[in-house]
C-alpha cells in the first residue's frame, strides 16, 4: 500500500502510518528544524521503517505530477492554528487555512482515501458551515471553486 503526506511535520504520524504498512512515495513538509528531524531520524536509523521520500518545500506550491504509481492514502496534518480555541477563531478566513491544499492534493494525486489529522477546533458550531463545506471539497475533489472577478 502506498501514501502520500502533506503538511508531514517532524514525522510522527509519517511514522505511524508506516507501521500501518504503508510505503510513503513522498512527505512534504515546508518547516527546515521539521525536515531536519525527519533527516536525523534517518540518518541514526532510529528505526528502520523511515525511508520516505522527503520533500522540503511548501505544499502550496508542490507539483504532484512526478508521482504516477497509484496512491492509497493521502495523509495531512494542516495547520490547526485558524480553528484553535486559543487563536484568532478566523476558520476559513485565516491565511493559515490549508484545507484547500488537501483538497488540491486530493484531486491531483486521487488517493483511494485521505486521513487528516485531527484539528479538534474545527467541529466546534461556528466552524460547521466551513467543516460541512471541507467535507464537499473532499467528498468531490474534481470541483474547483471559481474565482469571480469584481
Amino acid at each position: 500500500m502506498t501514501a502520500v503526506e502533506i503538511f508531514g511535520g517532524a514525522g510522527g504520524l509519517a511514522l505511524g502510518v508506516s507501521f500501518a504498512g504503508f510505503s510513503h512515495l513522498g512527505v512534504f513538509e515546508r518547516d527546515r528544524d521539521c525536515c531536519a528531524t525527519i533527516r536525523e531520524n534517518k540518518e541514526r536509523k532510529i528505526d528502520p521503517v523511515i525511508h520516505w521520500p522527503l520533500y522540503e518545500e511548501d505544499v502550496c506550491e508542490a507539483d504532484y505530477s512526478f508521482i504516477s504509481d497509484p496512491v492509497d492514502l493521502l495523509v495531512a496534518g494542516p495547520p490547526c492554528q485558524p480553528f484553535s480555541i486559543g487563536g484568532n477563531h478566523k476558520g476559513g478566513k485565516d491565511p493559515r487555512n490549508l484545507f484547500g491544499e488537501v483538497a488540491r492534493a486530493a484531486r491531483e494525486i486521487r488517493p483511494r482515501a485521505i486521513l487528516i489529522e485531527n484539528v479538534r477546533g474545527l467541529l466546534r458550531p461556528s466552524f460547521d458551515d466551513f467543516f460541512k463545506y471541507v467535507l464537499l471539497q473532499l467528498t468531490h475533489p474534481e470541483l474547483v471553486q471559481k474565482v469571480i472577478s469584481q
